[in-house]
């Protein structure tokens, strides 16, 4: 299996897709004054020869840095001539920084196992406080929280510009104070994890119905059986609105950004065949391993893992025709693909089980089987997820802690050490 540091190859596979037409503006450089340079640089001096003996490893950056300070000008005061050549010498002047963030990101890592919670359950403070109770005796130590919902609600006290523009934020996250939840799940031991819904979204699209998935009829936004609409994968402003909410979310102590709905709507919720798609260029599947490829650094440099939900029967073929998910493609840009894998979503007979969600361990041993030699060598991890839910098809067979264990022992059979539970809490001991 693939590791999170084992990128070489994978990295010369990154990036691939051209950048969006339509791009905010790149934040302003700050220069600053010769005056305070010298103070950053006498300061880390002194701080460096008290660490010399721990880090003899920077004695050459120490040493550098003594002389820039000794050839400078004595003055402390910023002159005119200054500011005409300050942007001539600042990159004589710059500095490295010491942390590698995505490495640092890397060393941190620990295999999750999580609950998934809705925006809706982590507002309810007594529920969420059960929940975390049930972590401190399991061996879950995650939980992905919802926080750009289905609905396209932004559901935590967000400052990202297009989601306050477009007043898409309900704070109701933990009663509307996210940083107090963030607090509470970092003092018990919890990483947590931000679930983004991406392209289904009723908000979003009602503000902004020009970035919407068109109806060819009514040219109103497309919408499923169940009313729900998708913005357009194929509009670049639905890829910075996207990114600007994960990227907040990040800031605010999230772990992970693990994106859902990364795809074009799917045959069985809706008539595919009235959908326009204004802007169109290339496949379904180009365009959505270009809005990968535009988030991945925008959230990598912030310190986070890029997750992404998958259908499950992308681990068969590799790609999941109609939707625009491509296994390859959109692994280039991914730390971690979680197909959804649950029992009672594969058919009666499904590699030979006669009812799937009867047989757990067989469903996701046959599901997950390419796993392995999918991820192998490319720089990404597996991380499924299971069934934790009452099985949905005829015999509504209620998924106890045993069964859910069932799918847990056949994904680690594989090599797989990690797993999200699904709309269930099951005490799974610790046994």
């Amino acid at each position: 299996m693939g590791s999170l540091g084992e990128m070489t190859e994978h990295d010369d596979r990154r990036r691939e897709y051209p950048a969006p037409s339509w791009s905010p503006r790149p934040p302003a450089t700050v220069y600053r004054t010769r005056a305070r340079r010298r103070r950053e640089a006498f300061l880390a001096t002194t701080l460096s020869l008290v660490a010399l003996v721990v880090l003899a490893g920077l004695g050459g950056l120490v040493w550098y840095v003594i002389g820039t300070v000794d050839g400078g000008d004595e003055s402390t005061e910023a002159t005119p001539a200054d500011s005409e050549v300050s942007a001539a010498v600042v990159v004589d002047y710059q500095i490295e920084p010491l942390v590698d963030l995505v490495a640092l990101r890397d060393a941190a890592y620990v295999p999750v196992k999580a609950f998934h919670v809705t925006s809706d359950k982590a507002n309810d403070k007594a529920s969420m406080g059960r929940i975390m109770d049930l972590i401190d005796r399991t061996e879950i130590n995650s939980l992905v929280i919802e926080v750009k919902d289905e609905y396209g609600r932004v559901a935590f006290d967000s400052d990202a510009p297009m989601a306050v523009e477009s007043d898409t934020v309900k704070p109701i996250i933990w009663g509307g104070d996210l940083d107090a939840l963030i607090n509470t799940l970092t003092e018990r031991g919890i990483t947590p994890i931000a679930r983004v819904v991406c392209f289904k979204d009723n908000r979003f699209t009602q503000k902004r119905p020009d970035l919407a998935l068109l109806d060819e009829n009514t040219r109103r936004p497309w919408e499923d059986y169940k009313g729900n609409r998708y913005l357009n994968p194929y509009k670049h402003e639905t890829w910075e609105y996207i990114v600007q909410v994960a990227e907040d979310a990040a800031k605010r102590g999230f772990r992970e950004i693990q994106f859902d709905y990364v795809r074009f709507p799917d045959g069985a919720s809706g008539d595919l065949s009235t959908i326009s798609y204004p802007g169109q260029y290339g496949t379904k599947e180009e365009a959505i391993a270009g809005f990968l490829a535009y988030a991945k650094p925008r959230l990598e440099a912030l310190g986070v893992w890029v997750s992404a939900d998958v259908f499950g029967w992308i681990m068969e073929d590799g790609v999941v025709s109609g939707i625009g998910q491509d296994f390859d493609m959109m692994s280039r840009n991914l730390d971690l693909v979680c197909p959804m894998v649950y029992p009672d979503h594969y058919p009666l007979g499904y590699g030979g089980i006669a009812y799937p969600p009867a047989q757990p361990y067989k469903t996701i041993s046959r599901a997950l089987r390419n796993a392995p030699e999918m991820v192998d060598g490319i720089g990404v991890k597996c991380r499924p997820y299971l069934q934790a839910h009452t099985d949905i098809q005829a015999q509504h067979i209620k998924y106890t802690a045993e069964l859910v264990k069932e799918e847990i022992r056949a994904a680690a059979d594989l090599g797989i050490d990690e797993y999200v539970l699904w709309a269930g809490y099951p005490d799974l001991g610790s046994e």
